[in-house]
């Protein structure tokens, strides 16, 4: 009887590994490579900018910045693609900070620091939804053919039973 060693030596993730491998990339990104490279040098740019004036904690930055071998993720594809995943699953940050070799709180300060990086990333490129409600019915007024993609939100529902009444869809059986 012959046994195969299976050597799990740990590796974590990185961009330049799963960029090679586009149906995974895709499924855990949400992007395909081809796309998330079009977004990349937008999100640098953001980067680039925040990461002249400010550290990772957003303390005004007393010296220049430089590229060092031991920052928390160090190249940029790696930042938007740790971004991108944590969005996509929504793991637990404990979990989604051994998936790239750091910790918990530094997985924290990275997600909420790249979020609004990514969000002015995506405002350069107009792919941000629109938030005005206004302006949103004015450009669906000029449509002929309107397809919506919603979801479904818990809201309060009112004590009154004649006013629960417009509360509920009647989709769902109510359970009691």
């Amino acid at each position: 009887m012959s046994y195969t060693i299976i050597n799990f030596n740990y590796h974590c993730m990185q961009y330049d590994k799963l960029k090679n491998r586009p149906v995974q990339f895709q499924s855990i990104t949400s992007l395909s490579v081809e796309d998330f490279n079009f977004l990349l040098p937008y999100f640098k740019v953001e980067w680039d900018e925040y990461n002249k004036f400010f550290t990772l904690k957003g303390k005004l930055r007393q010296r220049l910045s430089y590229a060092r071998v031991d920052t928390v993720v160090p190249k940029i594809a790696d930042k938007l693609m740790f971004l991108l995943i944590y969005f996509k699953t929504n793991p637990l940050q404990e979990h989604h900070a051994a998936s790239f070799g750091i910790t918990q709180p530094q997985a924290n300060e990275l997600i909420h620091l790249l979020s609004g990086l990514l969000k002015k990333a995506l405002n350069q490129l107009g792919e941000l939804p629109e938030r005005n409600e206004y302006k949103t019915k004015h450009i669906v007024a000029l449509l002929t053919d309107v397809l919506l993609d919603g979801v479904e939100r818990p809201i309060q529902r009112p004590q009154a039973s004649d006013l629960q009444k417009s509360c509920y869809s009647g989709k769902k059986k109510l359970i009691t």
